[in-house]
């Protein structure tokens, strides 16, 4: 919280992305700390520290994103609305933006704004994928690691082989936490969670499920971006009528954790938007 409690501008919700924990924030956090605003974070249910679902550790597992909804939900009428101070202001990364928009629907009166950092909306070749992922979730134990989906098994992956940002210095500073803490990361993900990908997208691309929602929501896009679907950002930011979109030509996914030439950008468009 805050200790700057007279001029408390509101409370920002953070949320991270598929196999990221809170401490990888740390950066962020205290840039919003610093423009007088309080932080929550928590790392969801089978990721970071929180407790897994099955027991092998390694494993991405969950069966149903509403699981992921429901501990929001709680979080946020058990603690969050009672202790701090509005407006309240979701900023989701990847997966964790994938979870927030979809809040929006049956619980819009949590957010006053929304930041969608390259949301996961969806993926580049879904005519394959999703089939297939269907078809894994039907022949394959849920447990089981997605076919395909190249779990690292523990193994670093090179800053020259990473999909997630051309800042080297930030990339090494992510790994050198996982050291600390090697089960804070996860090896892969499994057939239930990718079923509860493609369950969620399913939802959310229903018609006319966006096009009520009232929430001011900026999207934040990396058209290079090799992890989440650029191309399905763009078309979900026209779906909304209080939405907007901020493209950039040369980041990769993780926006936040980009070089200070990027980042200069998106802060100048967070500053904006939050006012």
């Amino acid at each position: 919280k805050n200790k700057n409690l007279k001029n408390v501008k509101g409370t920002i919700i953070l949320q991270q992305g598929h196999n990221e924990f809170i401490e990888k924030y740390y950066e962020t956090i205290s840039e919003f700390l610093d423009r007088n605003f309080n932080v929550i974070a928590f790392d969801w249910r089978g990721q970071g520290l929180s407790d897994r679902m099955i027991k092998n550790k390694n494993k991405q597992y969950i069966e149903d994103f509403k699981i992921h909804e429901e501990d929001l939900i709680y979080i946020y009428e058990n603690f969050i609305s009672k202790n701090f101070e509005k407006p309240f202001i979701g900023i989701g990364h990847s997966m964790g933006g994938c979870i927030l928009l979809s809040t929006l629907k049956s619980f819009s009166n949590i957010f006053d704004k929304l930041i969608l950092s390259a949301p996961m909306l969806g993926f580049k070749n879904e005519k394959l994928l999703l089939p297939f992922i269907e078809l894994a979730s039907f022949l394959f134990n849920k447990e089981n690691y997605l076919i395909g989906s190249k779990p690292n098994m523990g193994i670093e992956t090179t800053f020259e082989e990473n999909d997630l940002t051309s800042d080297e210095s930030r990339y090494l500073r992510t790994q050198k936490l996982v050291r600390l803490e090697p089960e804070i990361r996860l090896w892969g993900v499994t057939n239930a969670w990718s079923k509860a990908v493609k369950l969620i997208f399913m939802y959310i691309r229903e018609k006319d499920w966006a096009e009520n929602i009232e929430t001011e929501i900026l999207f934040i896009n990396s058209k290079n971006d090799s992890v989440v679907s650029p191309k399905h950002i763009t078309e979900f930011s026209k779906r909304f009528k209080n939405a907007q979109i901020v493209n950039f030509d040369n980041c990769k996914h993780e926006i936040f954790m980009e070089k200070n030439l990027y980042r200069e950008i998106l802060w100048s468009k967070i500053d904006e938007f939050i006012g």
